[in-house]
């Protein structure tokens, strides 16, 4: 999955409340796409390599993403069709009511995870990004 030379960076930002059920299927998700990052993203000689996870809050909406500064894909098939990973991730946002998009080229990938209803929420602000670094190696 990573070769032991490898130095890939995993930083979180971001933060927010979420009820128990929402924190089990959102924790689900990040473990499914950053092993994904692991063992996708990143060639075995692979130096300054990044995942970042960020997941933001305004109000009732909130949005999850994953990304990475790996390879990327230009194969559009391979996207559409995925695996068992992202039939995962597809009906754990469904449980949440959340939308999945994908977005990808030779700068990266990122997948978001948003749930958004569009209401309005009186002095809803976002929550300051608040990085958290760990190393894996």
């Amino acid at each position: 999955m990573i070769d032991d030379r490898q130095r890939i960076r995993i930083e979180t930002r971001g933060g927010g409340r979420a009820s128990s059920r929402e924190a089990e299927s959102l924790g689900l998700i990040v473990t499914e796409l950053v092993i994904n990052s692991l063992k996708h993203a990143f060639s075995d000689d692979t130096i300054g390599g990044l995942i970042a996870v960020v997941y933001e809050v305004c109000g009732t909406d909130w949005k999850l993403s994953v990304s990475d500064n790996g390879i990327g894909t230009s194969n559009a098939t391979d996207r559409a069709k995925g695996g068992l990973g992202t039939g995962i991730v597809k009906a754990l946002a469904k449980q949440l009511d959340a939308q999945v998009a994908t977005l990808t080229g030779p700068q990266g990938t990122t997948v978001s995870v948003t749930h958004a209803t569009f209401g309005t929420s009186a002095g809803a602000q976002p929550l300051s990004a608040v990085p958290v670094m760990a190393d894996v190696a």
